[in-house]
């Protein structure tokens, strides 16, 4: 077995075992949080949504892989998990570790959803008036909520903004277009990743991205009209926020 081979066995999972594994270790973390990300109330709601995407993984029959390159990965999603079955390429290693590796996602096996409140009970979960839970929907806060005819649902796993603007990459979902007088382009774009400028706080950029078409685009946007545009994709329903880095467990040290 080559290092490359043998630090691939080592580092991903590859049996319903180890995912669960993982996930065991993945809820302890969650439960905590260390760095007080979430309000206690939304760390209840996750580790909640963790223990029900960890009884769907029990239900099913997941066999082990022995394919070279294959491996199983999870993802939490703010407002969803995902196990998803993924080939790897590209492997590179340095100084006895896996540098640099692309991963794609061939097909997702399962995905199990958080529980949705209305405003008013998300609303109460956090001690505010409904009318303010309306306004950060409109200025694009509450990027995981969701439009249900007329009413908007929130998830219980999504805490209330926090001040300042974070960083954000939304993935159109395969094969549909965001339509927009406003932001025509969103039409032809799988990917739209939205960044602050560091120079000037009240700028922002959008970068457009299609990779099947290699479509490249960028604007330049206001505070004002980065809200709109958050508005409009999470209004849309076409698109999801991309998984952020995560706690990853090493699941292999008691063997090593």
């Amino acid at each position: 077995m080559d290092i490359k081979e043998k630090l691939f066995r080592e580092d991903y999972l590859f049996a319903r075992e180890d995912i669960l594994k993982a996930l065991e270790l993945f809820v302890e973390h969650e439960k905590l949080n260390e760095e007080n990300e979430y309000s206690n109330e939304v760390v209840k709601n996750r580790v909640k949504l963790c223990e029900k995407f960890i009884a769907a993984v029990k239900k099913c029959k997941l066999p082990v892989l022995i394919e070279l390159w294959w491996f199983y990965e999870y993802q939490f999603l703010g407002n969803s998990m995902e196990l998803n079955l993924c080939q790897a390429s590209e492997i590179e290693v340095k100084n006895d570790e896996i540098s640099g590796m692309t991963s794609t996602v061939e097909h997702t096996l399962i995905t199990v959803e958080c529980d949705y409140l209305t405003v008013e009970k998300y609303a109460a979960m956090h001690n505010v008036e409904p009318v303010t839970v309306r306004q950060w929907i409109r200025r694009g806060k509450l990027r995981h909520a969701k439009k249900n005819g007329r009413d908007w649902l929130i998830p219980d796993t999504e805490d209330k903004p926090r001040r300042g603007f974070t960083s954000v990459q939304y993935v159109v979902e395969n094969g549909e277009h965001i339509e927009s007088d406003e932001f025509p382009l969103l039409a032809v774009s799988e990917s739209i990743f939205i960044v602050q400028n560091e120079d000037n706080k009240s700028k922002f950029i959008c970068y457009l991205n299609n990779y099947k078409t290699k479509f490249r685009s960028k604007l330049e946007l206001t505070r004002s009209e980065v809200e709109r545009l958050e508005h409009t994709i999470i209004e849309s329903g076409k698109a999801r926020v991309a998984a952020n880095i995560q706690y990853v467990p090493y699941i292999r040290d008691e063997e090593d």
